[in-house]
């Protein structure tokens, strides 16, 4: 327990040492271009939909800008345009990343605002919206000059899929049909590493299902088997790799332990009616480093995945003792190595909920490993859980 203490108290250390000085991490090389025309030249960092970072060096501090200041920037290989979209009469201002500038244009939020992830710029300067279901009404009404039919059988609603794939060949197919000659310009593919990392709150059923591989007398009486369940709670952190796309990796930090027994019935065949048990009892405290793909199965508003992985795991302690109710006393159960490395796996689904500028990640999982004294299985310790994951560092 006091080492489990010790590894949670060092993790809030390191975040409130680290989050505070964030916003001086992860600049990188590129220019904004003012909205009366200057050209600032030096790093930039992202800080949502609304806002970036500026500053000339490493040595300079960095300056907030908003889309009322800025009509575009540029990083990492990509441009990004200060979009305004009229909704209902009211204006609001993004920063969106150009996908294709042509006739027609595409750009994408950094983040998704709800349902909206996606715009159109027209060839008279307009925005268009491509919000969620009604996406595919916006292309249809403002799209109207070009009657090729494999253009116009992009847009059957039966075949129709509000991705950013699938945008981009609408809106190449078209500038392609009106302006056949004019070249597209589309920015090379961004080819940085992406991430995320933060934390998780974790609800959690632990149980035992204790069974050694040699089992020395189960006639008269049988511990082996699922005792009973713990519920608890911790909390963990995640690494994640390639987090936007559909398959993805992550590795975990998490502690928790199990404390639970079993009452074991003694048959005895000299006095059957002899009412005697065992009350067996184990306490286990353990380490865990889930290292996982992640494959996104519903890539929509709100994507839904699978999750599966490999478990190794560190037992930090493991005690065992049964009460014999016939002798009255309370015996120790024979642990040679009360710490020792094991190995699970984890399987699990989930979904990613867009919250305006966050994401929220929400996952039930079966995450077991084994509980070995030396090489000999004691038991398999299973962990049923509930985690609700929140990136609080981002880079896509």
């Amino acid at each position: 327990m006091a080492s489990r203490k010790f590894i949670l108290s060092t993790l809030f250390i390191f975040l409130n040492t680290t989050f505070p000085n964030y916003a001086q991490l992860f600049f990188s090389p590129g220019y904004v271009v003012l909205t009366n025309g200057d050209t600032l030249r030096g790093e930039l960092k992202e800080q949502g939909n609304k806002s970036i970072f500026f500053r000339k060096n490493t040595n300079s501090a960095p300056q907030p800008y908003d889309p009322t200041q800025i009509s575009s920037y540029y990083s990492d290989n990509t441009n990004h345009v200060a979009v305004t979209i009229t909704e209902s009469q009211q204006e609001t201002i993004y920063f969106m990343r150009e996908v294709i500038k042509g006739y027609v244009s595409l750009y994408r939020l950094l983040y998704p605002e709800g349902r909206l992830t996606h715009t159109i710029r027209l060839s008279n300067g307009s925005f268009i919206p491509l919000r969620g279901t009604i996406a595919l009404l916006m292309l249809t009404n403002n799209l109207t000059e070009c009657r090729n039919s494999e253009f116009t059988r992009l847009l059957n609603p039966q075949l129709f899929y509000n991705s950013e794939i699938q945008l981009k060949r609408i809106v190449n197919a078209y500038n392609q049909c009106v302006q056949p000659n004019k070249v597209v310009i589309q920015p090379p593919l961004k080819k940085r590493f992406s991430y995320e990392a933060g934390l998780f709150l974790s609800g959690l059923q632990n149980n035992w299902l204790y069974g050694r591989a040699d089992k020395p007398n189960t006639v008269y009486y049988d511990p082996y088997g699922l005792f009973s369940p713990l519920y608890t709670g911790t909390l963990g952190a995640m690494f994640t790799i390639f987090p936007r796309k559909r398959l993805s990796g992550s590795i975990e930090f998490i502690t928790s332990y199990y404390k639970g027994n079993r009452n074991v019935p003694i048959t005895d065949p000299l006095d059957p009616s002899n009412p005697n048990y065992r009350l067996y009892s184990f306490e286990e405290h353990y380490v865990c480093l889930p290292i996982s793909a992640r494959y996104v199965f519903i890539d929509q508003h709100i994507r839904w995945y699978a999750k599966a992985g490999l478990m190794p795991s560190l037992t930090t302690s493991v005690e065992g003792n049964y009460f014999d109710s016939g002798q009255q006393q309370t015996s120790p159960i024979t642990i040679l190595n009360k710490k020792n490395i094991g190995i699970g796996y984890l399987v699990g689904v989930g979904t990613d909920i867009p919250i305006k500028e966050q994401h929220v990640y929400v996952e039930f999982r079966m995450a077991p490993h084994f509980v070995l004294d030396g090489v000999t299985r004691t038991a398999i310790s299973r962990s049923y859980q509930f985690i609700v994951y929140v990136p609080l560092i981002k880079h896509w």
